[in-house]
């Protein structure tokens, strides 16, 4: 702004000057070509000739510092030098800026009014002082053919004020033309990212409306799930109660029968132990009663060959004897089919209808609590379906999020919940456990830690390389790193602490999140409690990323207006 209106000015004061009497004289100079950038020239320096035989003079930044004590401003002093050494001349710079141009004519004007012009220098009336002569260079001086014209026209070129108006005219056109464009540029760019702004805000106004409802959905249908399993385990232990208190009951009354069932199974068998000693003292009985009537019949026989009465006595005490045993038999014979009798009442007993209704309680007690374990089952069966169901329309919003996340990093990387990958391997331990190691610069330190990285990533994703075993010393099992693990020894002994930590961590960070793809994975992390986050912490997070974008857009909206 200040060079516009340094330039308006300097074309004002040239208009000004065609309107007065030195009409003329403003035309020539405005015709007059001066050297470009503005230089001017400084003569009759004083010298000094040193024993070697060189000239010596004052040099530029003495030079300097003097015309800028009178106001001239110039921005550095070049003596000028031939063979012999210093020349008596000095080129004086000024900026490129009519400023510069203003402080260049100043310059000339004051050695002019001390007469000390070029217009003097020419005349030879430095024959008369030792003073500086002073004037700004134009194209007489650039052409000259000895050194002062060599050091003028290195890197200048002669311009009259017109072509130098002109040519900022155009560059402040091309300036204008440049600016417009940029401006149409960034305002194309400001209308797209106003509309990414608003997609991404009501994307995220729905998808918190999303949330909302999922949530909403997901916390009643948890509820409901949980009171119908509560509902059900509580019919399910009613039934359980009753069944086990039947079947108590009636394990009692089967125990009593059992009991009343040994005990008298005891006393059959004694019983039945008795009758067959009775059988056996009657089977003998009957075979001495055959023997006793075949010895009577001899006895009878031999009565009546002898006819002897002591014969007849021996007869009569001897079947005396025989109708007593015959007696006892009887008497065992009647025991026996009491015997008889008192087993088949224990038959009776055993199949009675008392025994037959226990065993088809039992039997339907039994049909019912398999009825109820098939209904449990299946109640168990749609509740994981639901719960699958719902874990995948969880996952589903979980990577939308991420998405999010990902979209507007810039936003996100100062909240606490970010997303993490999973199982990634940081490569920044490796460099200097290298460098320490092998000895080597750092352009082949890199290549080797990156070898060393990507070695050790493919044996983090290697599903059957598991170092590590499960320790249940302190009653809660864990999972510690294996000591005896050849691999992992052998990169603590080489390379160090550092990367066989960072190489542990990432696996067990694998083996804990995706051990069956050993993959990496991105997972909402909450670093502030280094924890995997929440749906809840995560839908906050998003509500104050979209306030955020809500209060940018409003903000712009009241700029533009």
């Amino acid at each position: 702004m200040e060079k516009n209106q340094q330039k308006q000015e300097f074309l004002a004061e040239t208009s000004e000057m065609k309107n007065t009497k030195n009409n003329d004289d403003c035309s020539v100079q405005q015709q007059q070509r001066f050297v470009w950038p503005w230089v001017g020239l400084v003569a009759n320096i004083p010298t000094e000739v040193e024993p070697s035989g060189r000239r010596v003079g004052k040099s530029g930044s003495t030079l300097r510092d003097e015309f800028t004590m009178k106001g001239f401003n110039p921005t550095r002093v070049q003596p000028i030098w031939d063979f012999k050494g210093h020349s008596g001349f000095a080129l004086v710079e000024f900026a490129k800026d009519f400023e510069g141009f203003e402080s260049a004519m100043n310059f000339e004007r004051s050695f002019n009014l001390d007469r000390h012009g070029k217009r003097d220098w020419e005349k030879g009336h430095r024959l008369r002082d030792n003073k500086l002569y002073g004037w700004v260079a134009r194209e007489d001086d650039y052409n000259r053919s000895d050194t002062v014209g060599k050091n003028v026209k290195k890197k200048r070129d002669l311009k009259s004020i017109s072509q130098i108006v002109e040519e900022d005219e155009r560059k402040m056109v091309h300036l204008v033309e440049n600016m417009s464009q940029t401006i149409e540029k960034k305002k194309q760019s400001k209308q797209e990212l106003e509309q990414k702004v608003d997609e991404t805000s009501r994307f995220l106004e729905s998808l918190e409306l999303h949330n909302v409802l999922l949530n909403k959905n997901y916390q009643e249908g948890f509820q409901k799930m949980q009171m119908k399993m509560e509902e059900l385990y509580q019919q399910v232990l009613d039934g359980h109660e009753k069944s086990l208190a039947e079947l108590e009951a009636k394990r009692e009354k089967l125990d009593e029968r059992a009991r009343l069932i040994e005990q008298r199974a005891i006393i059959n068998e004694e019983e039945m132990e008795k009758s067959r000693l009775e059988r056996e003292m009657n089977q003998k009985a009957m075979c001495e009663q055959n023997e006793a009537n075949e010895e009577a019949m001899k006895l009878a026989e031999k009565h009546q060959a002898s006819s002897s009465l002591k014969e007849k006595e021996k007869l009569h005490k001897r079947i005396m004897e025989m109708e007593a045993k015959l007696n006892e038999t009887q008497e065992l014979e009647l025991e026996i089919e009491k015997l008889k009798g008192t087993t088949n009442v224990m038959k009776h007993m055993v199949g009675s209808d008392g025994d037959k209704d226990i065993v088809e309680k039992i039997a339907k007690t039994q049909i019912q609590l398999d009825a109820q374990e098939t209904a449990l089952h299946e109640k168990m069966m749609t509740l994981a379906r639901k719960e699958r169901a719902t874990n995948d329309e969880y996952q589903d919003v979980l990577k939308e999020m991420i998405q999010v996340w990902n979209a507007n990093e810039e936003l996100m990387k100062q909240e606490k919940i970010r997303v993490k990958r999973m199982g990634q391997l940081n490569p920044a331990p490796f460099l200097p456990a290298v460098m320490k190691k092998h000895k080597v610069t750092q352009s082949k330190a890199e290549n080797k830690a990156m070898k060393l990285c990507s070695v050790w990533e493919a044996n983090i994703g290697d599903v059957q390389w598991t170092p590590f075993r499960v320790d249940e010393s302190d009653g809660t099992p864990k999972r510690v790193v294996d000591e005896n693990d050849e691999k992992l020894r052998t990169l603590k002994n080489q390379y160090g602490e550092e990367v066989y930590n960072e190489v542990v961590r990432t696996k067990l960070e694998i083996e804990e999140h995706n051990a069956s793809g050993s993959y990496v994975i991105l997972e909402l992390w909450n670093y502030e409690e280094n924890r995997k986050a929440t749906m809840e912490e995560a839908t906050d997070v998003m509500l104050k990323i979209r306030s955020k974008l809500a209060a940018m857009k409003n903000k712009r909206k009241r700029l533009e207006v």
